[in-house]
Order: structure tokens, then C-alpha cells, then sequence
């Protein structure tokens, strides 16, 4: 795994922005891509068991699925969510980052 790639905001931004959700706003895509880099990627790269990996996949879907604020332009359906979830994961495998290793 490349940590440049791995962090690189144009992979996850055309990532995100194919969520049926977040379609057309940039702003949101954006807001999330921020966010998933600086917090929820580094938690899971640290994260040394299965537990808290899981603890950060927890809190990512509920950042996700939480109400619109002025600081947070968006918000996820439960189902679109878990989609981006998986979507997320499989990118991350793709890029090399096997959690059991």
C-alpha cells in the first residue's frame, strides 16, 4: 500500500461523488473527503484489532447518516451509507490495506 495513493483526494473524492446522495455537490463531496482523511483513515490505519476497526466503521456510518448542519452540508440514507461503506472498503483493499496483516 502507498500512503501517497492512499491519501490522495481525487481517487476518494470521484469515490464519493458517485453516491446516489452526494451526486452533484461538490461541496459535500469535498466536505467528506476532509473529513475521511484526516479522521476516520487514520484511525483505521491505526487501529489494531478487528474491534476497533469496526468501532471506526461504526462512527464513520454515523457521521454518514447524521442530520444536515451548517457545519456537516450533507447527510446519507442508512442504505446509502452502508453503500458507500462497502465502497470505501473495497477501494482501501484495491489500494493494499488488508486490516488482518
Amino acid at each position: 500500500m502507498k500512503q501517497p495513493e492512499l491519501f490522495d483526494n481525487a481517487l476518494w473524492e470521484e469515490l464519493v461523488g458517485k453516491a446516489s446522495e452526494l451526486q452533484g455537490d461538490p461541496a459535500a463531496c469535498e466536505h467528506l473527503v476532509y473529513r475521511f482523511l484526516r479522521q476516520y483513515l487514520p484511525a483505521l490505519l491505526a487501529a489494531r484489532t478487528q474491534e476497533d476497526r469496526e468501532r471506526v466503521w461504526r462512527a464513520l456510518w454515523s457521521y454518514l447518516t447524521a442530520p444536515v448542519t451548517r457545519a456537516k452540508p450533507f447527510g446519507l440514507s442508512y442504505s446509502s451509507a452502508d453503500d458507500l461503506i462497502a465502497e470505501i472498503q473495497k477501494e482501501l483493499g484495491r489500494l493494499g490495506y488488508h486490516p488482518q496483516e
